[in-house]
Parts: structure tokens; C-alpha cells; sequence
């Protein structure tokens, strides 16, 4: 044990420093809650999706249950084991793992997974275009996450980090930023501007369809967003640490409600008076608009 007379003196500012810390770990096993509710309500709901779906899904959620329990180590290191010690708190522990590096991988395969999305909806030359550039995007997001991550191991202290230049974080952030855009605004135009060839019944369910991918899209892109503030305003502080912690839990909770988002889209669905057979299509787990249900495959 360190002999507390030679640790540094707590300064000032502590609570800049433990105040995100703890923020972001009570949200990201707040967020970690929901993602495990989400993945009971999809087994249950849908248990004959493919079996390339439910590995995505299974894949993406035991990242996140190491990510958890990473977290959890974090934790204890800096304020259990390390309570009042200075030194611990600075140093980063296996952070560089469970935030930058996990995070970054989950949101790869999250908005890969809306790349491929976006081609099966439309497969004009003009949006396998879009696939391609948002995958690049997100490629380069994930390079910027790992080699940060890598780079904040070594540099062991987060009053180092603070000091040095922060590029790569930048390229995983802005790049998940910049990638959660295109798709938002590729997804609202491609069902939107089809709205012509759909009927009344379908429009309504393509409506809600672009109300979700806007609205967890500008989520994810805007916590990433602040966290690129926090960088650059707020060196001082820990502040990032809240916003960037639960980055991979808001992209696993988005994927996990695009596929339980059918379960609303099918009650709107059932809502709707009956009308021409031809107008509807079945699958596993209900009866869709056609229109819709082409273009919502995959």
C-alpha cells in the first residue's frame, strides 16, 4: 500500500475529474439495462429472423457485456481500490479498451449494418455510392478509435492525454459524427422521396420508419458531437468521459430498436381497415404493407 503522506494532495477541481467518471458508468449501466430488455423483447418476438441477424444482434451484445464489465473494473480501480489516491485516478486503467476501442468497433458494425440496409431499400448506382462512402467514413472512425485507444494506453495518464494532440480521437468521433449524418439524411430521402409509390397505408409506416433512423442517428451524432467539445474546451476536466463511455451502448440500443421497431410498425399495420389483398405482404411475424415490406427486408 502506498503511503499516503507521499500521494499527491486532492486537488481543488475533484469534482471535474470523478463527477463524469461516475455520470457516464451510471449511464452506461443504465443504457447496458435497457439493451438487455431490448435483446429479451427481440428473442421473443421474432424467433425466426435469420440466423445472420440474431449472431449481428448476439455479436454486438456480448461487446457490450465486455464493455460493461470492463467499465466495472474501471471503477473499482479508481474509487474503490484507489479511493483518495491521485495517481490511480489519473491513470487510465484498461479505459482505452472498453471506451474508444469497443465503442468504435460497435459502431462499425451498427452502421455497416445500416450501409447494407440502404443498398437492399435501393440498389441505384447513385446510393451504392452513399454505402461506399459511409462505410470508408466508418472504417476510418474505427482506425481513429483503435489507434487512439492504443495511444492512450501508452501514454498510461489522462493529464497526458489532455496535453497531447487528440487527432485520433477526433477521427473516431467526428467520423461516427459525420457517418450517423449521411445515413440519417440517405435513409429520410430514399423513403421519403419514394413516398409516390406508396399507398396511404404505406406512407404512414415509412413515416415512422424515417422518424426513428433521424432520431437515433442525431442521437449517436451528437453525443459525439459534445464529447469533440469536451475535448477541446474543457481540458482541464473529465468531462468527455461521460459523453464517450456510452457511445457503443446508444449504437447497440439503435440497432437493437430498428428490428423491435417492427413490432409497433406490425400494431400500425393491424390498425388499418382491410382492404386489397394485393396491397399487403406476409412474413414471420405479421402482415406488412408491400411497398413497405420490399423495401424493409434484409
Amino acid at each position: 500500500m502506498a503511503d499516503p503522506s507521499a500521494l499527491p494532495p486532492i486537488p481543488s477541481n475533484i469534482a471535474n475529474l470523478t463527477t463524469p467518471i461516475l455520470v457516464g458508468a451510471l449511464l452506461d449501466y443504465f443504457l447496458f439495462g435497457i439493451l438487455t430488455l431490448q435483446l429479451y423483447v427481440y428473442q421473443y418476438s421474432f424467433p425466426e429472423d435469420k440466423l445472420s441477424v440474431k449472431l449481428l444482434i448476439w455479436f454486438v451484445y456480448i461487446l457490450e457485456l465486455a464493455q460493461v464489465c470492463c467499465a466495472a473494473a474501471d471503477i473499482y480501480y479508481w474509487f474503490g481500490a484507489g479511493y483518495g489516491n491521485m495517481i490511480r485516478l489519473d491513470t487510465v486503467y484498461i479505459s482505452p479498451f472498453d471506451t474508444p476501442f469497443i465503442g468504435s468497433v460497435v459502431a462499425f458494425v451498427v452502421q455497416l449494418f445500416f450501409c447494407y440496409r440502404i443498398w437492399k431499400l435501393r440498389k441505384g448506382d447513385w446510393y451504392i455510392v452513399v454505402c461506399v462512402i459511409i462505410a470508408l467514413i466508418s472504417v476510418l472512425q474505427l482506425i481513429g478509435g483503435t489507434v487512439g485507444g492504443v495511444s492512450v494506453h501508452f501514454n498510461k495518464y489522462f493529464d497526458v492525454i489532455r496535453q497531447v494532440d487528440q487527432i485520433y480521437a477526433y477521427i473516431w468521433l467526428v467520423g461516427e459524427a459525420v457517418a450517423d449524418v449521411l445515413i440519417a439524411v440517405t435513409m429520410t430521402y430514399l423513403l421519403l422521396g419514394s413516398q409516390s409509390e406508396f399507398n396511404f397505408q404505406s406512407r404512414s409506416v415509412a413515416n415512422k420508419i424515417v422518424r426513428l433512423v433521424v432520431q437515433s442517428n442525431s442521437l449517436t451524432a451528437s453525443v459525439a458531437v459534445t464529447s469533440v467539445i469536451f475535448f477541446v474546451v474543457a481540458k482541464g476536466a473529465n468531462y468527455f468521459i461521460a459523453s464517450t463511455i456510452i457511445l457503443g451502448k446508444l449504437y447497440s440500443n439503435t440497432l437493437l430498436a430498428t428490428f423491435n421497431h417492427r413490432i409497433f410498425l406490425r400494431r400500425s399495420v393491424e390498425k388499418i381497415p382491410y382492404s386489397n389483398p394485393s396491397d399487403y405482404t406476409s412474413s414471420s411475424n405479421g402482415r406488412y404493407p408491400a411497398s413497405v415490406a420490399r423495401r424493409d427486408q434484409s
